[in-house]
């Protein structure tokens, strides 16, 4: 008997690496299993359904932290910066 299913995989956004699991490429049923299986792996998946891999190559990592607000300051009025100014 031949059966059709469909299957979510994971690649990347930026690199495209395939995520595989044990060396053969993952296969899940919907969205909330592959947001299971990653977890805990390093790979992010944005609200947008962006992927970002665990890959030790910086494009991914550098995208990534390109959607991350700024890093807010914490100086109060009238107390100096790290370099004696004033804030």
């Amino acid at each position: 008997m031949i059966r059709e299913h469909t299957c979510i995989t994971v690649a990347c956004d930026v690199c495209k690496y395939v995520y595989d699991e044990e060396e053969y490429t993952a296969h899940f049923s919907d969205l909330a299993d592959a947001r299971k299986a990653l977890t805990g792996t390093g790979w992010t998946i944005t609200a947008d359904r962006k992927i970002f891999c665990a890959s030790d190559d910086m494009n991914p990592q550098t995208a990534l932290e390109a959607l991350m607000p700024p890093e807010p300051v914490m100086q109060a009025p009238g107390q100096l910066d790290l370099n004696g100014e004033p804030a």
